[in-house]
């Protein structure tokens, strides 16, 4: 018995370090936006984010810093927008979707529904969407307002908050992947925007 007892301990302590490497937080968060009103409008949504301080504390910035690289998408999955934001260690950053995500959008035509999509990477000194260095985990967790409709018998307007939905990588398909597809969208949307298509960290 007391051999069994150990064999199960011992099984357990093995397991320990295999749940301690799954991330609490992601290094790829996902959100959408809808009935975005543009910028000036009567509603907004915002996406806060938290740098959770998994690579040092205020102490030590900006050892501890994150860039979130942002990357907006209209409605038919052509990229609108991207920026890179530095959040310090234990730091809020609040996102604007009408007057800091889509305002600026590379089509010139603000985007009423669409996608964000976040990537967590280590700062260096300059915080830049057009490079990503294979995203850390832990670093971002992060909250969504949404501009929301009803119909029916009492159709209306309401906001509602949800938590961003977190991949642990960024996905890889065969023949390419997000992490080579988005900087590069990114340049190109840069590029031909001529100023145009970037957004803002506000």
């Amino acid at each position: 018995m007391k051999k069994l007892l150990l064999v199960i301990a011992i099984l357990a302590m093995a397991a320990l370090p295999s749940f301690a490497q799954f991330p609490v937080t992601a290094p790829y968060l996902i959100d959408y936006f809808s009935n975005n009103p543009g910028p000036g409008g009567a509603a907004d949504q915002t996406i806060r984010l938290v740098n959770v301080g998994a690579f040092g504390t205020p102490l030590t910035s900006p050892v501890g810093d994150i860039c979130a690289n942002v990357y907006v998408f209209d409605a038919n999955q052509e990229m609108v927008a991207c920026c890179s934001c530095r959040v310090t260690p234990n730091g809020l950053l609040t996102l604007s979707v009408a007057n800091g995500l889509t305002n600026n959008p590379v089509t010139s035509v603000v985007p009423v529904n669409g996608a964000v999509k976040i990537i967590s990477t280590q700062a260096g000194a300059k915080c830049t969407p057009l490079t990503y260095n294979a995203g850390i985990a832990p670093s971002l967790v992060g909250w969504a307002s949404h501009i929301e409709t009803s119909g029916g018998t009492a159709p209306g307007t309401f906001i509602a908050v949800s938590e961003l939905l977190g991949w642990p990588v960024v996905p890889e398909a065969a023949g390419g992947s997000e992490a080579a597809f988005l900087p590069q969208a990114c340049q190109f949307a840069q590029y031909l925007g001529s100023n145009k298509g970037v957004c803002a960290c506000k």
